[in-house]
């Protein structure tokens, strides 16, 4: 008698019946509320930055009411106003530092320039003016020079008391300048009441010119502090050129 195996048993997967809506599970469910809240709270930040801008740019209380200037000393503070570009009622949103600082800069008599905000309704430009520690030759005349090498700015009447830069080319990438002014920057008070002309013909060959006749070779920049000491102590003493070249060997010619 032959034997009758059990046939397979087959796993039927459980579907919905035909008809039957699908239920979402749980987790899709809470997936997407938290989208739908991310959304709207994206869409919230929007209309409060939207509105927010819209009521510093039209709201009177945001706009420019007045254009402070500080620092000025020989510049007219209307003049920098007028350069700021920045007009009473304009919306202080729709001021740009960074354009106005631009546009003040170019006044040449300023070295520096900051523009900030200062809400609700004000504008304040900071500035420093450039002080001069020389002039340079041109053209049009004596021309103001500041500690960069800058000439910046035509001599008033009556010309200043400050020495003459002589140099081929004055200018603040000029090595000859740099040298020169940075041998000025070092001299005692009593030596710069003296000094006519501060000669460059190049960054290792400064010569000073004092009154009386009296002349300083100095050559190059360095050790300058040190040069500048010795210099002191030997202009007490008679002569007419003095050599601080080598400033542990200085010489005096009478």
């Amino acid at each position: 008698m032959s034997r009758v195996e059990a046939p397979e048993r087959q796993r039927v997967e459980a579907r919905p019946a035909v008809g039957e809506p699908h239920r979402p599970s749980l987790m899709h469910y809470r997936r997407r509320r938290r989208l739908a809240l991310g959304l709207l709270v994206v869409l919230l930040l929007a209309a409060c930055v939207f509105g927010g801008r819209s009521v510093l740019l039209h709201a009177a209380r945001f706009r420019v009411s007045q254009v402070d200037v500080a620092g000025t000393v020989g510049v007219d503070p209307e003049l920098v106003r007028a350069a700021s570009g920045v007009w009473i009622g304009q919306p202080l949103l729709a001021v740009h530092s960074e354009e106005v600082r631009a546009r003040v800069a170019a006044i040449p008599q300023l070295a520096t320039v900051l523009v900030t905000r200062d809400w609700p309704s004000t504008v304040t430009v900071t500035v420093t003016e450039r002080t001069p520690v020389a002039l340079a030759a041109s053209a049009a005349g004596p021309q103001l020079v500041d500690a960069t090498g800058l000439p910046y700015q035509t001599a008033p009447r009556p010309t200043p008391p400050l020495p003459r830069l002589a140099a081929d080319r004055v200018a603040p990438d000029d090595p000859a300048t740099r040298a020169g002014l940075a041998v000025l920057a070092v001299l005692a008070p009593e030596i710069r009441e003296k000094l006519q002309v501060v000669e460059a013909a190049g960054p290792t060959d400064v010569t000073l010119r004092l009154t009386g006749g009296k002349q300083v070779r100095w050559g190059s920049a360095d050790d300058a502090a040190r040069k500048a000491a010795v210099l002191t102590a030997l202009l007490t003493q008679p002569g007419t050129i003095f050599d601080v070249t080598a400033p542990g060997l200085p010489t005096i010619r009478r």
